[in-house]
């Protein structure tokens, strides 16, 4: 499977982030996310350090149906500095396998009143 590019929607330095659902499949079958950890690491530039992370372990994202491969980021506040952000959604299968489904990038724009 290719890597799928999906750039989220420009957000608001710390506003309610609304859940958002992936579904990952593989030849048009779903992944089995059952012992999977998943998570996001967003970074100012692809090689730069990490600036934040989301992930299963942290309870930022969260494996919602393991057998149809579905898993969301949660609602939560996002409140990042404003910048423009690289990340890739990494997940590590039971068996240790190490996958990187999708990337892309993610505006954080600076609000007014904080």
């Amino acid at each position: 499977m290719e890597q799928a590019i999906y750039n989220f929607n420009p957000h608001v330095k710390g506003d309610t982030f609304e859940a958002l659902t992936f579904t990952v499949s593989v030849n048009e079958e779903p992944l089995t996310l059952t012992g999977a950890s998943i998570r996001m690491h967003l970074r100012l530039a692809p090689l730069h350090p990490v600036a934040h992370e989301l992930s299963t372990a942290e309870g930022h994202i969260v494996i919602t149906d393991a057998v149809n491969g579905e898993f969301q980021i949660k609602k939560q506040i996002i409140d990042f500095p404003a910048a423009l952000y690289w990340y890739d959604i990494e997940i590590t299968l039971a068996n240790g396998d190490i996958k990187t489904y999708v990337a892309g990038k993610w505006q954080i724009t600076q609000d007014v009143t904080h």
